[in-house]
């Protein structure tokens, strides 16, 4: 089990395990759903790394269940099929938000969900009232698991409902009633009252540029061939093809809507591709337009997780148009083989250890059983910590229960941030080895992947057996 991260940790303590309602809380680090689910599976289940990861773990599961059936709605072809599959679950980008305790896995799988029962009821012909309502309720749910995905969510639904207009027989009131009235009553019991009471300055994390956001989103999408499956011949092979992969599947795709142009596809058979192209374009539009009249920022990082299924989904469904003209066929049979490159591909980045974003908490569980063994050993109760790690380490503390440990306040963004006279610190060793030599500190512990150490004073452990202790703050 991969130790509890920074954020992670911070939704735990602040959303769950709080004694009052604080899930109800308006901030954007507060990820509604997800917060309130966590302290229900705490409740219930006791407090570990793992139960405050079911929800997300839960979300996980809807979203491969929902992955799995749109790609056999798409095509029947199981190249095609199994390539979007494995794109969509292993890509090493979504796959560290299916397992991190945030809200990020039940927004992508609620909106995965709506987009799968649109394409499905336009295949079927099943009545659209109950569609609709499922497609609202999805949508509702994704919004309240992460309000990062509120925008994707409303141009979804948007898209999705002058789809099914198409369709005369879906037209009417109560078809609009539908998709609109069961999504606002469960949207408004989740973050209504979230939403009315919400504090100015929340929105603070993004970037300023689209490109930005699209270099993160690929850097994250391409992290990192694992050396660990692959032999060393083969990693760096795979190491030097993976800037291409996205490119080339650009490439192919305009190659592919070039054929279908040409055969003059119709637009029932590109239906789902124009709606996850269309839904990918006015989203980032918007978002666009609110960073140049309100300053708020652009997405970045998970914050745009929603782009790599919008991509992934309009890719695969371009690929499963059938086309009767050698160069459609060709076209289809290089967009697949392109998907199944990216397939394999995110199979080699298959990690069990650590999440991209928070690589150096990697080790926190390691880091707090020397603090417990510090406190129960030798007296230890006060630490100072990098930033990285104060959250991770309280959490534990909660978790365990068995130390005598004080909570561990704001750790420093700078080594002169440090307090003097503690007996114990734990640093970050690239940045913080002059401080720790400056003030003769002996580490006792450094994990050379994360770059997460122990320091402690000498006196700690001469102190146990002289019987005196040189810092009442122990």
């Amino acid at each position: 089990m991969q130790s509890i991260t920074i954020d992670e940790a911070d939704s735990y303590t602040a959303y769950a395990l709080r004694p009052v309602p604080s899930g109800w809380e308006g901030s954007a680090n507060n990820q509604v759903l997800n917060s309130l689910l966590m302290r229900l599976s705490t409740m219930i289940f006791g407090a570990s790394a793992f139960t405050i990861r079911l929800p997300a773990l839960m979300g996980a599961a809807i979203y491969i269940a929902a992955a799995y059936f749109l790609a056999r709605l798409m095509t029947r072809r199981p190249v095609l099929q199994w390539s979007l599959l494995v794109c969509l679950v292993y890509n090493p980008f979504v796959m560290d938000y299916l397992v991190a305790a945030r809200g990020y896995s039940m927004a992508l799988a609620f909106l995965t969900c709506a987009i799968a029962l649109a394409a499905w009821q336009r295949a079927s012909g099943v009545s659209p009232h109950r569609t609709a309502a499922l497609i609202s309720v999805c949508a509702a749910l994704s919004v309240s698991a992460n309000f990062s995905f509120a925008i994707v969510d409303a141009v979804t639904l948007l898209l999705i409902v002058l789809w099914t207009w198409r369709d005369r027989a879906a037209r009417g009131l109560k078809t609009a009633a539908a998709f609109v009235l069961p999504g606002l009553a469960v949207g408004y019991f989740f973050v209504g009252s979230v939403l009315l009471a919400w504090p100015k300055g929340q929105f603070s994390w993004g970037t300023r540029s689209l490109l930005k956001t699209g270099d993160g989103i690929l850097k994250a999408a391409l992290y990192e061939p694992n050396p660990y499956l692959l032999n060393p011949r083969l990693h760096g092979y795979v190491v030097r093809l993976g800037p291409w992969l996205y490119p080339l599947l650009g490439v192919v795709f305009l190659w592919r809507v070039a054929a279908l142009c040409r055969q003059r596809t119709a637009a029932k058979d590109a239906a789902l591709a124009i709606v996850c192209g269309l839904a990918l374009a006015l989203t980032l539009g918007c978002h666009q337009l609110l960073y140049s009249r309100y300053g708020i920022l652009l997405p970045e990082a998970r914050t745009g997780l929603y782009i790599v299924l919008l991509c992934l989904v309009m890719a695969g469904a371009a690929a499963a148009i059938p086309c009767r003209s050698l160069l459609g066929r060709a076209s289809g049979s290089a967009m697949t083989a392109m998907l199944a490159l990216i397939a394999c591909y995110s199979i080699g980045c298959l990690r069990l250890t650590y999440f991209m974003e928070w690589k150096w908490d990697a080790d926190m569980k390691n880091v707090y059983s020397i603090l417990a063994y510090y406190n129960r050993t030798y007296g230890v109760t006060d630490v100072s910590t990098n930033w990285r790690y104060v959250a991770a380490l309280n959490c534990y503390r909660e978790l365990s229960g068995r130390e005598t440990l004080h909570p561990i306040g704001a750790g420093p963004t700078e080594v002169a941030g440090y307090a003097d006279g503690f007996p114990l610190y734990v640093v970050y060793y690239p940045d913080d080895e002059a401080f720790f030599k400056r003030e003769k500190l002996k580490v006792v512990y450094h994990d050379e992947f994360t770059d997460a150490a122990v320091a402690i004073r000498p006196e700690v452990e001469i102190a146990r057996f002289s019987g005196v202790r040189p810092y009442g703050g122990w």
